[in-house]
């Protein structure tokens, strides 16, 4: 019999004792009946999509109630065990910094209210809103960096909170770029800014949405400002603090240049684009510029760089890293179109409203029977569903929904190959690493 047994120690610092939590893997069916006898909860299961919608479904899982019995099929390998071990750790990790780093987070939006004058706090108070409202999963990949060469994680805290307030100002700036109306399953800040004032009977002298637009922008730049101020408060003392620095404002240049090109593409696609494959390399820069940089690497190097991680290693992380930030930001074009609006938080449709030119659209803009009716919608405003389902009937019958999954996977099977080639990496934040990959992959929001 083929069975992996793991346990999950987790001490709360203040306290003794520990959770344990025990999952037995068995990959041929025999002789588990005793084990499942024991067992709190058991699950079958033949794929890693399988166990995702579990720890999705089951939060008892990862809040460390009961032993569980998850049994691999007789006809699958061992693989489904380990990557389910991986995807496992990662989301225990995951779990335990979002759950530091929200305290925090809350702790630091009474703060700037308090030191803030009051009049002004009160009309930027939607940006501390907005920032309790993220998954925290880059500030997570701060924690995972530094913890890859230091066993203190909490003293990158600090780090990773600086980056999830960078993150909620760069998300500001771009919900007024693209004129988005919801973000985080909440009203973006210019549209609550008006519901606002709508309710409180405030006549706006001047376009109200321009005034909105003003007051995002004004909350969006306190965040810019916050985000290196933690930094240089917590780090005053540290010998890296002006390399730390100098990366994190790298990481918001390049997010910069990314958003750039990815405003002004649609309307000068024919400058940068004289075929398929230069189009196919612009929208592939934007997704390294835009989202790679900002969302993995970033985050993982920030954190290897406070724990003094030495050049050539963050090198190694940061080509990892690359391929793993494309990845994602193709499953995200994806999900945009495919994805229920209430799992992912914004409206579904939103690249086709704004112009954007994805992996999606580089593909089908050649297949003239279907680009010709996909215009219709491009730049249409409040789709409706049956929009929606037409853009989706047209996306896969082109046969562009399997082009971007083909490019999506074989983004993943670089980050997986880039992370194997990886010596430095300790094996248990190689298995984070890993699980971090599946949890990507698997996504449904």
């Amino acid at each position: 019999m083929n069975t992996k047994k793991f346990c999950v120690r987790e001490n709360d610092g203040s306290l003794e004792d520990y959770h344990e939590i025990t999952f037995l893997f068995d990959s041929n069916g025999k002789g588990a009946d005793d084990k499942v006898n024991q067992s709190d909860f058991f699950y079958q299961i033949a794929t890693m999509e399988d166990f995702y919608s579990i720890l999705q479904n089951d939060k008892k899982v990862l809040e460390h109630r009961g032993n569980y019995v998850f049994q691999v099929k007789m006809d699958k390998d061992l693989e489904v065990m380990l990557q389910s071990y991986q995807l496992f750790s990662f989301m225990i990790f995951f779990k335990n910094s979002r759950e530091r780093l929200y305290e925090k987070m809350q702790n630091f939006n009474r703060e700037i209210c308090d030191q803030t004058e009051k009049h002004i706090s009160e009309n930027i108070s939607e940006f501390t809103r907005m920032n309790c409202h993220g998954k925290f999963i880059r500030g997570a990949l701060v924690n995972l960096g530094y913890s890859i060469l230091k066993s203190d994680i909490e003293y990158s805290d600090e780090l990773a909170l600086a980056f999830e307030i960078y993150q909620t100002a760069i998300l500001i700036n771009d919900d007024i770029i693209d004129h988005a109306s919801l973000r985080r399953n909440q009203p973006t800040i210019p549209v609550h800014y008006m519901n606002d004032w709508e309710a409180k009977g405030i006549e706006v002298k001047r376009d109200a949405y321009d005034v909105a637009n003003s007051m995002a922008i004004c909350a969006g730049g306190f965040g810019m400002c916050y985000a290196n101020q933690k930094m240089a408060e917590a780090y005053n003392r540290s010998d890296n603090l002006g390399i730390l620095l100098q990366y994190f404002n790298q990481v918001i240049i390049n997010t910069i240049q990314g958003e750039v090109i990815d405003v002004i593409l649609p309307f000068e696609e024919k400058n940068f684009c004289s075929n398929e494959d230069d189009l196919v390399d612009s929208i592939t820069e934007i997704y390294r510029l835009k989202t790679a940089w900002y969302t993995v690497i970033g985050p993982l190097c920030l954190g290897m760089i406070l724990a003094g991680g030495a050049d050539e290693n963050i090198k190694k992380m940061e080509c990892f890293a690359e391929s793993l930030g494309i990845a994602f930001q193709i499953k995200d074009d994806i999900l945009g179109i495919y994805a229920d609006e209430d799992n992912i938080g914004k409206n579904v449709g939103s690249d086709i409203t704004e112009f954007k030119q994805t992996l999606l659209y580089a593909y089908i803009r050649n297949q003239k029977e279907y680009f010709s009716d996909l215009l219709r919608y491009y730049g249409k405003e409040n789709l409706t569903y049956e929009d929606v389902k037409a853009i989706r009937d047209l996306f896969s019958k082109s046969g562009a929904l399997a082009y971007a999954e083909h490019e999506m996977n074989r983004y993943f099977e670089l980050a997986i190959k880039g992370l194997k080639s990886i010596k430095f990496i300790p094996e248990e934040k190689e298995t984070i690493l890993f699980g971090l990959i599946w949890y990507l992959k698997l996504r449904k929001f």
